[in-house]
């Protein structure tokens, strides 16, 4: 499992926002707030937080931004049912852990800009490698450098903590050593398919998201 710490926050695509709203509030007994819209993807957002540096981010397709299909990223689209696909990792220094990839012949793709103005008109600015770029089926985690902005973390609704985060692959060594490669603790398992498993401590007790792929 990777050390929590440096968990930024887990994507959880759900196909209509507040129907995603209203699954999440069930399962956990809190319920999200609204987080903004990204118009670069066409997606707009809820976020729950997991911790004091961590955070749920669920997010849908945003019909008052459409983009087509292929210009949205997979890991922020669900089609049928939520599934969290995916996952942020601090990263303080971008370039230098897209070079660190590049020398184990991986590509993260290039650094973008991103940015969501909140309800109450701040707006919050930040850098990631390409969502749209999957590394290790995914289970490589998307890295994230929130610069001057400040964390969703701390004004996201509280009440649940980030318990546990499981990560699957057939060759957990190679996604291993790529997460090393890049600074990043990290503990992946044996498993026959790509597996993402987040497990959060809620006011209804311990509850799994759905995963991916679906069982």
């Amino acid at each position: 499992m990777p050390d929590l710490d440096v968990i930024d926050h887990l994507v959880l695509a759900v196909p209509d926002l507040a129907v995603g709203i209203d699954h999440v509030e069930h399962l956990t007994g809190v319920r999200p707030a609204i987080g903004g819209c990204h118009p670069n993807w066409g997606t707009h957002n809820a976020v729950l937080a997991a911790g004091p540096h961590c955070y749920l981010e669920i997010i849908a397709a945003d019909p008052n931004h459409p983009v087509p299909s292929s210009q949205r990223p997979g890991i922020f689209t669900a089609v049928d049912w939520p599934h969290m696909i995916g996952w942020f990792a601090k990263c303080g220094d971008l370039p230098a852990a897209a070079r660190a990839a590049a020398s184990a012949d991986v590509r993260l793709g290039a650094i973008q800009t991103g940015s969501r103005t909140l309800p109450d008109g701040q707006t919050l600015r930040w850098q990631l490698t390409d969502p749209a770029v999957m590394v290790m089926d995914g289970v490589f985690p998307m890295l994230i450098d929130w610069g001057s902005s400040p964390h969703p973390a701390a004004s996201a609704p509280r009440g649940c903590q980030l318990a546990e985060l499981r990560l699957g692959h057939p060759d957990p060594a190679a996604v291993s050593q790529l997460m090393r490669a890049v600074g990043i603790p990290v503990d992946v398992a044996k498993a026959d398919a790509p597996s993402i498993n987040a497990v959060l401590d809620t006011p209804n007790g311990l509850v799994s998201l759905p995963q991916w792929p679906a069982t």
